[in-house]
């Protein structure tokens, strides 16, 4: 049970009323509206999440994380979305989104994740390795793939990721090839940069 406060951003209705009432049944304190352009004069509240959909008629969720990157800062952020971009998951993680949440999806699977993020940032004293976490599940990746994104993060060779996981060196190369066109990146360099944006 949480008593956080969530401002829901989402264009439909129905999926919005949904959401509003189940999270809200559960202990949390929504507001629910159905566009961007709505949200944005709500940031200068203290939001603990603001969950917004990436897809929106007048401001979308790209533009949306913006504003609360400079209104809300200390919002956490889930992006609701389908992942059929690539270029537009690239862009939600280098505008600090801490989660990204595939449709279709439940109530208790967002509040699950929720739940998780606060937890995350209310229990941890080390701020980098909270957003680390963070930022390694908001990735649309398998728990073995994230395993593996991990070890390149802190600057493992595939020789050494291989014998960490317990794999082939061929297994990690297809690995990172696959990893690589799920996010729309080229390199480790960009891989880098997509979950530590600068």
């Amino acid at each position: 049970m949480s008593n956080a406060s969530i401002l829901l951003v989402e264009d439909e209705a129905a999926a919005r009323e949904l959401l509003a009432r189940g999270l809200s049944r559960l202990g949390f304190r929504v507001t629910g509206v159905g566009d961007g352009a709505d949200a944005v004069p709500l940031l200068h509240r203290p939001w603990d999440v603001v969950v917004t959909d990436l897809q929106m008629p007048r401001l979308d969720g790209l533009r949306l994380l913006d504003e609360v990157n400079r209104l809300c800062p200390r919002a956490l952020r889930v992006v609701i979305t389908s992942f059929a971009d690539k270029d537009k998951v690239v862009a939600v993680l280098n505008l600090g989104a801490d989660y990204l949440l595939e449709k279709p999806f439940g109530v208790d699977r967002l509040a699950g994740i929720l739940d998780r993020l606060l937890a995350d940032r209310s229990g941890s004293t080390d701020s980098m390795v909270q957003f680390f976490q963070r930022r390694l599940l908001g990735l649309p990746l398998t728990v073995r793939e994230r395993d593996l994104v991990a070890g390149l993060l802190k600057g493992q060779s595939n020789k050494e990721l291989a014998a960490n996981l317990g794999i082939g060196e061929q297994s990690v190369k297809n690995a990172l090839s696959a990893i690589y066109a799920k996010l729309g990146v080229q390199s480790r360099t960009e891989l880098f940069h997509a979950v530590f944006p600068i």
